[in-house]
């Protein structure tokens, strides 16, 4: 199990494109947090690579058995906060062969069952959006997965998906 490296930037103008952005900032926001953060709108998917090592975001709730297939979350959020809080609870249907990271920026926990790990960080926004990716590693499992991301300590989405 790897944590993926997501660039906001280099996919963001790829996937979303001007109108899905005005559509979603114009619309009401979902799931209000706080006074100051409310979701306008979350989504799970993969993380591909096109030319010169961009990547775009696909929505899906299928992620092929793949080494090194990029998949995650992207949530934008309605704020002025400059920097946001999260919690990704992550729930495998069995524990993987290995647990691998790189370049870890908060603190992670893995349960002693070796199925859940759960992230916290502190992130700045980039135009809102925050997301985490992760990556297939040999010897992850196949199956249902999990993830919980809990934006500022309330419960916001639940993201089912199945690795085959």
């Amino acid at each position: 199990m790897r944590v993926g490296k997501v660039a906001i930037l280099g996919f963001m103008f790829l996937f979303f494109g001007e109108g899905l952005i005005a559509n979603a900032v114009i619309g009401p926001a979902k799931n209000p947090l706080t006074p100051e953060v409310s979701i306008v709108w979350a989504e799970f998917g993969l993380f591909n690579f096109i030319e010169f090592g961009e990547q775009v975001f696909v929505p899906g709730h299928t992620v092929p058995y793949n080494e090194n297939q990029s998949y995650g979350w992207i949530i934008l959020l309605e704020t002025k906060k400059s920097k946001i809080r999260w919690r990704e609870e992550f729930t495998l249907p069995a524990a993987p062969e290995t647990w691998s990271s790189t370049e870890w920026q908060g603190s992670q926990f893995i349960s002693g069952d070796k199925r859940m790990s759960i992230i916290e960080r502190e992130v700045e926004p980039v135009q809102g959006l925050i997301s985490h990716s992760w990556e297939i590693a040999p010897g992850d499992p196949k199956g249902r997965y999990i993830i919980r991301v809990i934006v500022e300590n309330c419960l916001q989405e639940v993201f089912e998906f199945e690795v085959k």
